[in-house]
């Protein structure tokens, strides 16, 4: 699924509700009919569940929906945990210190109200060596802007789906296990993963976890489906 580029984010659509709508229209034109399986991670589990419902809502069968650790709980944290923990990012080379003040950057326009603005300076000035910086702030704004719209999603209410939901979910000391989603689903299976939430699907914890994801949507397979599947002459 391909999310709404920073141009059209800052044209209006700068809501969760219009990411999954055109997400929606992307799975219609590649998928107009059949079963539906959706997966998420982060801000994607929320556009997956939003997803799901619409085509619920037209008819449509999904047979599974994965939430990759995205919470619907706030979780505790304060400047100081903010603080260690980016610095510690950035020590073991996560994160670049120049990608942090990019994203300081974007964080102040957003703030502030001046994203368009900053959008516009950064296309005006993006020549020779500054086109680099251009390029990774107007990233950043992107995810900053989207993080917003996540936040937006997230005070507000939500369906609850008459389906199973499937949420695959870090080590978070002192939250619940289901982290919200248990209000969301008829039924919620939670499968504990490894790593933190940022790199739970890079190596070397992807190792473990894809197994578990893959395992989870295989069994929403009738046996034909998975005979079907198991002879496909490879290409």
């Amino acid at each position: 699924i391909r999310y709404p580029a920073l141009a059209m984010i800052l044209r209006g659509q700068n809501t969760l509700a219009t990411i999954a709508d055109a997400a929606v229209e992307q799975i219609r034109r590649a998928q107009p009919a059949g079963d539906i399986r959706l997966l998420g991670h982060s801000l994607g589990g929320a556009v997956a569940f939003e997803v799901a419902a619409r085509l619920l809502g037209a008819g449509r069968s999904v047979k599974f929906l994965g939430i990759l650790d995205t919470s619907l709980v706030g979780e505790r944290s304060d400047r100081w945990e903010t603080f260690t923990r980016t610095f510690d990012r950035i020590r073991t080379n996560r994160v670049s210190a120049y990608r942090m003040a990019c994203r300081a950057l974007a964080k102040i326009a957003v703030a502030m109200g001046c994203e368009v603005h900053l959008a516009r300076i950064l296309d005006r000035y993006a020549q020779g060596q500054f086109n680099a910086t251009s390029f990774r702030t107007k990233l950043e704004l992107q995810e900053v802007l989207r993080a917003r719209a996540f936040f937006q999603w997230l005070a507000g209410p939500k369906p609850a789906l008459p389906i199973t939901g499937t949420l695959f979910r870090c080590a978070r000391p002192g939250m619940p296990p289901a982290i919200g989603w248990d209000r969301a689903f008829a039924h919620l299976d939670v499968i504990p993963v490894v790593g933190s939430h940022i790199d739970l699907v890079i190596e070397p914890h992807v190792a473990t976890n894809r197994p578990l994801i893959e395992k989870a949507v295989v069994q929403t397979y009738s046996p034909s489906e998975s005979r079907k599947w198991e002879y496909r002459p490879s290409t």
